[in-house]
């Protein structure tokens, strides 16, 4: 039997915000935090089961070029799991080097990282590892960088599309190429980080309109397929450790963990008790109809709708009595629209309406509406002249 614990796209960061702010715990960003609880909890997974190998497929970082508090952190914790099990890591989009920059986010682990059984792959090859006296072999897919694709004169002025279809295929190769030295005798691991076509990704990810993809067909013949890019767990991904927004708020997150015995697996998805986002109707906020029952202290809510302005007044007003530290404020206003004595009006009437209205529901005044109709006209005239 093997054990194959299974992350990625930890996005380690210390420049994450909750509801717009910038909140920091101890010196440390909030956002990070939630993230390193995550991490710890599948260091203890894999420190308290037999697992025969760690994979972390991509983005372990936010950027090329992450805080070294983010570095110590990451750096920390795969040496830790490498205490228990062979750790593969490759290469994600955002861990990549930008522009002219040489170096990605994960030169960190140099080049001696193998002895400790530490395998940072940025180009696609084939890892052989034993581990516990079980063969793995592990074929690596990192997230490509287009340039040493557009470098080339041949490929110069091709179009965002074309770019990205042409990597596609010629990932395709790569992996078929993998496929012609699988060892039957062996387990066999394809772990990369780019959309596989039919993937979803959720409404927080910022995916480019022509993502490089690749077909389900050239991946079958592995026995396991660990893929990160695509923050929803589904077939081939694990999604992320900790959510990234409101459009992540109903999704789960978590790792997955494979159990193989005879060619047969068993996957396990783990789920990690992240920060809940929690987005609120804001007529359903106004009505006091329960939206924020159930909901914790640390959850981060968005108050999102269009209302009328004196609506938005008590929406502010009812938001600062709240005991709820992260609450992001999204409510528009509907300008279209004015509200006199308790009454909504699409539009804003002229003198003489705003004063009947006014007066409808006003006993004892009906007789004064003539004169009083008179007065604002002569006040309007002369402020209309004053501004001549």
């Amino acid at each position: 039997m093997a054990l194959i614990a299974f992350t990625g796209d930890l996005h380690m960061s210390n420049r994450g915000t909750l509801a717009g702010r910038y909140v920091l715990k101890d010196g440390i960003n909030l956002n990070l935090l939630d993230r390193i609880k995550a991490l710890g909890r599948i260091c203890e997974f894999v420190e308290e089961n037999e697992v025969d190998l760690v994979v972390i497929a991509g983005d372990v970082f936010d950027s090329s070029s992450p805080e070294n508090i983010a570095i110590r952190v990451v750096v920390e914790a795969v040496e830790r799991l490498s205490e228990r099990a062979p750790v593969v890591i490759v290469k994600g989009n955002h861990d990549g080097s930008k522009g002219t920059e040489k170096a990605s986010a994960l030169s960190i682990f140099g080049q001696i990282v193998r002895r400790f059984g530490i395998y940072v792959s940025e180009r696609p090859e084939i890892i052989p590892i034993v581990s516990n006296g079980r063969k793995i072999q592990v074929f690596t897919l990192p997230y490509p960088r287009k340039s040493a694709i557009t470098t080339n004169p041949e490929y110069r002025n091709l179009s965002p599309e074309e770019l990205a279809r042409l990597i596609g295929f010629k990932l395709e190769e790569i992996i078929s190429s993998f496929t012609a030295q699988i060892d039957r005798d062996a387990l066999n691991i394809i772990v990369g980080h780019l959309s596989i076509a039919g993937g979803v990704a959720s409404k927080e990810q910022i995916v480019p309109p022509f993502d490089i993809s690749i077909r389900e067909e050239f991946l079958r013949k592995f026995d396991l397929v660990c893929f990160g890019h695509l923050h929803v767990p589904q077939k081939y991904y694990c999604g992320t450790i900790a959510r990234n927004g409101f459009g992540e708020e109903d999704m789960k997150v978590g790792f997955k963990v494979y159990e193989f015995k005879d060619k047969e697996f068993k996957e396990e998805f783990i789920e990690l008790p992240a920060r809940r986002y929690k987005t609120i109707d804001a007529y359903a906020f106004l009505s006091d109809s329960g939206a924020l029952e159930g909901l914790d202290n640390e959850t981060v809510i968005r108050i999102k709708g269009r209302v009328k302005r004196w609506e938005l007044e008590e929406i502010q007003r009812r938001i600062k009595a709240l005991n709820f530290q992260y609450v992001l404020n999204s409510v528009e206003v509907d300008d279209e629209s004015v509200r006199i004595d308790d009454e909504d009006v699409d539009e804003e009437p002229g003198i003489e309406e705003a004063i009947k209205l006014w007066a409808s529901n006003k006993d004892g005044v009906s007789h004064y509406i003539g004169r009083l109709i008179e007065t604002a006209k002569e006040v309007e005239s002369k402020w209309l002249s004053s501004r001549i």
